[in-house]
């Protein structure tokens, strides 16, 4: 078959592959993306919304979270079309003077300083300040830290809005594109074979961005093995009084919940919780036990929604990957320049797509890797 060509191909329509073929394009570069099934069919789709935060980041991640949230509210108009995007505060709640060493009340002022620091704006709440926001909240909740910045996103319409707006600005879309190889060639650049024989060449680079994906390319096309695992994060969708304020991205820092409010009746509870996942298959069932503990962390923050709750939606049907250290490893595949790959997003890789993608490309053109990029290298594993 003939080959086609272009400056850039991606392999994977999510969020990251979606916002780096429109950020490429968007400079003047060509670009093919190659989605193995559509436009948010993996874990930048889905029920629900995504929290965007920067409050309590890894602080390897905090830079490119703090740039995102300046790119998140531009997006709508930038794009031609709603991002999905809403900026409501975030709220990480507490109980104890202190969980193990790492969280409690001991650390807010140590924490709400250096996410001050990196331009992550951050307020400690006591109890009353807490229920100034959240009256409904449970007795127990003595303190908050809150980032007014922070928000949540629907991440169907952001990354399907990304991927028309790249269409938009000449690249290529092709879903159903089952990719069998990729190679680097000798005279530069790179290309993509799918299984039904077409051949995409990337006069430039060719991106790995299909996230559970990654690891499997990069082991038959290069020998490369990643720490990464695949595993599928379960989403409650519950109908609640229209009247029980949850109107911010709520987390909490000693119980395995996090709240996004999905509309007028309903909300989205997630935070750690996970479903039953099929490596081989490719296929994810939920955990109803898993579901017994978000529902147990839910009502013992917000007690009403005890006999005020009832689940209309339970889905864990979308995988994401896990790295080791629980930050996303972005890097070029050793010896092969032209071959540049991101995975391991461990369920942070939404809110920050955007700023990563801006980094990514930046990196493509210039041929230097970003400071902010520096952390997620792969030569950290020492493998």
């Amino acid at each position: 078959m003939s080959e086609v060509s272009t400056d850039y191909v991606i392999v994977g329509a999510g969020i990251f592959g979606a916002s780096l073929a429109w950020t490429l394009a968007r400079a003047g570069h060509s670009v093919t993306v190659l989605e193995r099934r559509e436009v948010a069919s993996g874990a930048s789709g889905g029920p629900g919304h995504r929290g965007v935060r920067a409050n309590n980041r890894d602080l390897r991640e905090l830079p490119l979270a703090v740039r995102a949230l300046q790119i998140w509210p531009t997006l709508t108009e930038l794009l031609g079309t709603d991002s999905g995007f809403e900026r409501l505060g975030g709220l990480s709640l507490g109980e104890l003077e202190r969980v193990g060493g790492t969280h409690g009340r001991v650390t807010l002022a140590a924490r709400a300083a250096v996410q001050n620091a990196f331009g992550a704006r951050t307020e400690i709440l006591d109890a009353a300040g807490v229920r100034e926001k959240l009256p409904d909240v449970s007795d127990k909740v003595i303190y908050a830290l809150y980032s007014p910045n922070d928000g949540i996103a629907d991440h169907n319409v952001a990354t399907r809005a990304f991927a028309q707006a790249a269409v938009a600005l000449g690249a290529t879309l092709i879903e159903g594109a089952n990719v069998q190889a990729v190679q680097s060639v000798a005279q530069g650049g790179a290309q993509v074979t799918l299984s039904d024989g077409r051949v995409f060449a990337a006069r430039r680079a060719v991106v790995l961005a299909a996230n559970t994906q990654v690891p499997k390319l990069l082991r038959e096309a290069f020998g490369l093995q990643l720490p990464v695992w695949s595993f599928n994060p379960q989403v409650a969708q519950l109908r609640v009084s229209r009247d029980l304020k949850l109107d911010y991205l709520i987390n909490h820092s000693n119980r395995t919940l996090s709240i996004k409010r999905a509309d007028a009746d309903h909300i989205t509870v997630t935070g750690g919780a996970v479903g039953r996942w099929d490596d081989e298959t490719e296929t994810g069932n939920t955990d109803l036990s898993t579901l017994s503990a978000s529902l147990t962390a839910l009502t013992a923050t917000f007690p009403r929604t005890a006999t005020d709750t009832e689940v209309t939606h339970l889905d864990a049907s979308r995988a994401d990957s896990s790295a080791v250290d629980q930050i996303p490893i972005i890097d070029r595949v050793p010896g092969h320049d032209s071959v540049l790959y991101a995975t391991g997003w461990s369920g942070h890789g939404f809110a920050i797509g955007p700023a990563v993608s801006e980094a990514v490309a930046e990196w493509l053109v210039s041929g230097q890797r970003p400071d902010v990029l520096a952390p997620f290298g792969v030569a950290r594993f020492r493998l």
